[in-house]
């Protein structure tokens, strides 16, 4: 293109281009394919004007053939006087009507060709009629007669006639088929190269149209893309240099000119929340000073990025409606620090702590107001941003100058300031309160665990001495007391055992994540290996069939807490299947995602559904009287689980019975959330003990 076709090619908008590429393509291959169709309709006229004259001929060629068959009929019966000769005349006579009505309408489709044929097929039937004649005469026995006009030629004379007048329209039309098909050949080469043409004409105009569109929008929106592409890998000069590539006037041109205004946006922005970022890790770090530190870090910081004179954050007492000064930035800090300030006497931090937005005063030290008695501090401006937690303002920061700016404030730069020095002072509130709810606490769990400990022995010590005491007493007097007085002193025995029992079950859960320890990679099979040797005698006793289904995969638990999992769980089966017919006991595992679930199941006498969530409650058992245990065992199983983010329940196992199932972290797959803390670490598994 020339410069000025250029200048006004690229003047032109996207949609205004499409179309003229449009016509330039469309409107000469409408024209090509105009005049293809023209050819392809003139080859169909002469393709079927050649069919119906080739039909024609077949129906004239029938004629002429119908013509011998009654000639050569009438005189075979003549020569032989068997009447079977004058089949084909007698078939002739059938064929002729439908065969010279079929030859007219054949040869009307044919205008190029004339014949009367009409007129032939009445000779024809005059022919027909005459040897009807001749026939009739031979079986009245004027055979003379017949003979003699057969002799004279006269009737052999029309048949020829009418066989010569046949042939003519056989050769005539022969050769207006010759002349067809040569039009035809014609008509079919030009119409193949005129697709041919057409095609190419196509395929020209396509990848001319292609490549004004390529240059026109697909280049210019490739140097976009790759400029926009540079941005995101943070190369913005490259980015820009790209863009500049794209001079044209149309929506394109306007998106390159507005990724340039971007570019230069995201620069300006990056530069100021690369600052905002580094500000923001110094003033969250919360270090031994606390809370203390943060403000004085964030008023510093303040000062040094927007340039101001003195930063200051206020605190919004409701109590007493007032301002109070929590941290000034410099030497400010010392004498202003938990200053108390009128709420009217800052009106722009009023502002914004009650209308949520920036606040800008000027002038200020031109208020003559009797509540403002800090002229001194306020200085000539102020720019004040709300402080917010949880969508709740609790202060503002105010930065203030001491004359007037020759720049003006940069809000969006201060208002970043203050949402990270918000997060800030919350982090550093929620810290404090956190560490000094966490002393209280563990001073009061140290409290309690001493007392609990204290309480132990002082309630285990006289619980013993009494069944030692009932025990002494039977002893002693065996023999000499009666049947009640020796059953009452059993009863003290047991309950004396039973109560140490239970003081013993109550410090092991206790003991539950009391001393830190870190997880391990733990092998189940290991484990239940080792808790099925030690009750091998147990088992072989009351003939208890193990099975154990698919391979354990690794878990990452403590291994103590593992076994105590699994023996407690293994202990309640084996009591609750003896006496039953073939008792049979069933560990299982498969995988949930970042959990293994494993499952116990037997077939005992089940637990009713009221029950399948109380059991894991203390000291609660189904069949006290027929089976041992303190109640506590399925209570520190439970809580044991909890440590690792895992769930335990009970279902009917099929078939009877019940099955017990639990969940515990894959390796590798325990979050924060589900690892257990330093306070929640397992203790030893000697320190364990219960069932149900």
């Amino acid at each position: 293109m020339g410069t000025a076709q250029q200048r006004w090619w690229d003047r032109l908008s996207i949609q205004k281009k499409v179309w003229v590429v449009l016509l330039l393509v469309v409107v000469p291959l409408v024209g090509a394919l105009a005049t293809h169709i023209v050819l392809v309709n003139q080859l169909l006229a002469t393709e079927k004007t050649r069919h119906d004259s080739v039909l024609a001929r077949e129906q004239t060629q029938v004629l002429r053939r119908l013509t011998v068959d009654i000639e050569d009929a009438f005189r075979g019966y003549l020569l032989t006087r068997n009447k079977a000769f004058l089949t084909p005349m007698k078939d002739a006579e059938q064929k002729l009507d439908g065969a010279v009505a079929e030859s007219i309408v054949r040869l009307r489709r044919v205008p190029q060709v004339s014949a009367d044929l009409t007129a032939v097929g009445a000779r024809l039937r005059e022919l027909l009629a005459s040897k009807h004649v001749l026939l009739a005469r031979i079986e009245r026995g004027e055979t003379a007669a017949v003979l003699k006009y057969v002799s004279s030629g006269e009737g052999l004379a029309l048949s020829d006639h009418l066989r010569t007048e046949l042939r003519l329209l056989e050769d005539q039309l022969e050769q207006h088929i010759d002349e067809l098909e040569g039009e035809a050949v014609k008509l079919s080469t030009e119409t193949y190269w005129g697709l041919v043409a057409v095609l190419c004409l196509g395929i020209g105009l396509g990848i001319a149209g292609v490549r004004l569109l390529t240059r026109s929008l697909t280049e210019p929106l490739g140097s976009v893309r790759v400029a926009l592409r540079q941005v995101g890998k943070g190369e913005h000069e490259a980015g820009a240099a790209a863009l500049q590539s794209v001079r044209s006037g149309d929506e394109i041109g306007q998106l390159a000119r507005s990724c340039e205004d971007m570019i230069t946006r995201i620069r300006a922005h990056l530069r100021e929340l690369e600052v905002i970022q580094q500000i923001g890790h110094e003033i969250n770090t919360i270090g031994p000073d606390g809370l203390e530190g943060v403000l004085k870090r964030i008023t510093d910081q303040a000062v040094q990025l927007t340039g101001v004179d003195v930063c200051l954050i206020l605190s919004r007492n409701d109590r007493m409606g007032c301002w109070i000064i929590e941290a000034a930035s410099g030497e400010w800090n010392d004498q202003l620090r938990k200053t108390v300030l009128l709420w009217e006497e800052l009106p722009v931090s009023v502002q914004a702590y009650e209308s949520g937005s920036a606040a800008i005063g000027e002038n200020l030290r031109n208020d003559t107001r009797p509540e403002v008695m800090r002229r001194n501090l306020i200085g000539n401006s102020m720019l004040a941003i709300p402080l917010r937690a949880e969508g709740k303002p609790f202060g503002v920061l105010a930065l203030l100058r001491d004359k007037p700016a020759a720049v003006d404030w940069n809000i969006r730069l201060s208002v970043s300031l203050a949402e990270e020095a918000a997060v800030a002072i919350s982090n550093a509130r929620l810290y404090d309160a956190a560490h000094e709810k966490e002393q209280r606490v563990s001073a009061r769990l140290r409290t309690l665990e001493h007392m609990a400990e204290m309480l132990a022995h002082d309630l285990k010590g006289p619980g013993e001495r009494m069944g030692e005491l009932a025990a002494v007493l039977r002893r002693t007097h065996h023999g000499q007391l009666d049947q009640q007085v020796d059953k009452w002193l059993r009863l003290i025995e047991d309950n004396s055992e039973e109560l140490s029992d239970r003081i013993e079950s109550l410090l092991a859960l206790a003991r539950v994540g009391g001393r830190a320890a870190s997880v391990e990679a733990v092998d189940p099979n290991l484990v239940l290996d080792h808790i099925l040797k030690l009750r091998a005698g147990e088992l072989e006793k009351h003939r208890i069939r193990i099975e154990r289904h698919n391979p354990f995969p690794i878990i990452a638990v403590h291994r103590a807490y593992l076994h105590q999992v699994l023996d407690n769980i293994l202990s309640n089966a084996i009591k609750f299947v003896q006496g039953v017919p073939e008792p049979r006991i069933v560990v299982s595992s498969h995988e949930q995602g970042n959990l293994v679930c494993f499952t116990v199941a037997d077939n005992g006498p089940g637990i009713p559904d009221k029950l399948k969530e109380k059991v894991f409650e203390p000291f609660v058992r189904l069949h006290p009287a027929n089976v041992k245990g303190s109640g506590i065992g399925l209570t520190i199983v439970r809580r044991i689980v909890d440590l690792y983010g895992g769930s335990i329940w009970i279902e009917d196992a099929p078939g009877g019975g019940c099955q017990v199932k639990l969940t515990l972290p894959l390796l590798g797959a325990m979050t924060a959330s589900t690892r257990p803390t330093e306070t929640e670490m397992v203790r030893s598994s000697s320190s364990l003990g219960g069932s149900v």
